[in-house]
């Protein structure tokens, strides 16, 4: 028995719930509902290229709510009832768990993200756009990227705390500091620093960095970059070649130092 087993139980079990139905729909018909408006409110040229411009806005919103809510119980509501101990008793590492759950619930999200992405190119380009086929085949593979970076958050939470309760309230943080706040701390310090008069608008480029670390900020450094062709302002350190590297460092740095905790962890 291995990781393969656990991914495939969970997956049926995850993809049998209600409320996974919904925030895969949900997902899946955000999408939708964007390609559907995008040929009537974008501007010329309308392609499925500059269409990843469109929707990473709703994306960098929708996927961490998404994200964190398929993984945050996918372990500790096992170390909750007990049924941990009975799959670790079994020919199952810590590792095969981690990486079953990871894949399963990963996985669901991808399938869901390309349906909806495949259907939404096709409603851009019929009638009038224009399918720019490898660009396009890039931001789908960006996306499914980005949407495995939030389950991998969730999945952290519920590898290092012992309680549903408290991995929902720190998923649920996460969310917040990096959707809700992070913007708004970095307008009030930009703001402040220029009425201080020591910017004369926009921040130094180190602060610009470290504002930018944030992983949807990461994820729209690349698709602008690479998708959509553009140029992403400030100093080289800020270019689409290092977002993408900070992006894949977000799809497995924090899953790493969450195993890390829980490979230690008496779950007795």
């Amino acid at each position: 028995m291995s990781w393969e087993t656990i991914a495939r139980q969970d997956g049926r079990l995850t993809a049998g719930t209600r409320s996974s139905k919904l925030l895969l729909g949900l997902t899946a018909v955000s999408i939708l509902l964007a390609a559907y408006i995008y040929p009537v409110v974008g501007s010329d040229p309308i392609t499925t290229a500059q269409f990843g411009g469109f929707v990473k806005g709703w994306l960098t919103t929708l996927l961490p709510f998404v994200g964190v809510l398929l993984g945050y119980n996918a372990v500790v509501s096992e170390r909750e009832s007990g049924a941990i101990r009975l799959a670790l008793s079994m020919p199952h590492s810590r590792r095969d768990v981690l990486l079953g759950k990871f894949c399963s619930r990963a996985g669901l999200l991808t399938a869901a993200l390309v349906g909806a992405l495949v259907a939404a190119g096709a409603l851009v380009v019929y009638p009038l756009g224009e399918l720019v086929l490898g660009r396009f085949l890039l931001f789908v593979l960006l996306t499914v990227v980005f949407g495995a970076v939030w389950c991998g958050l969730g999945l952290a939470t519920s590898l290092v705390v012992a309680t549903r309760r408290r991995a929902l309230v720190l998923a649920a943080g996460l969310v917040f500091l990096f959707v809700i706040v992070w913007d708004v701390v970095a307008s009030a310090l930009r703001a402040g620093l220029s009425a201080a008069g020591i910017v004369d608008g926009s921040l130094p480029g180190p602060v610009q960095f470290l504002i930018g670390l944030e992983p949807g900020h990461v994820f729209g450094r690349v698709v602008t970059g690479l998708v959509q062709g553009g140029s992403v302002d400030g100093p080289w350190y800020l270019n689409e070649w290092i977002a993408l590297l900070l992006l894949a460092l977000w799809s497995v740095g924090p899953l790493g130092l969450a195993y890390a905790v829980f490979r230690r962890r008496d779950i007795a």
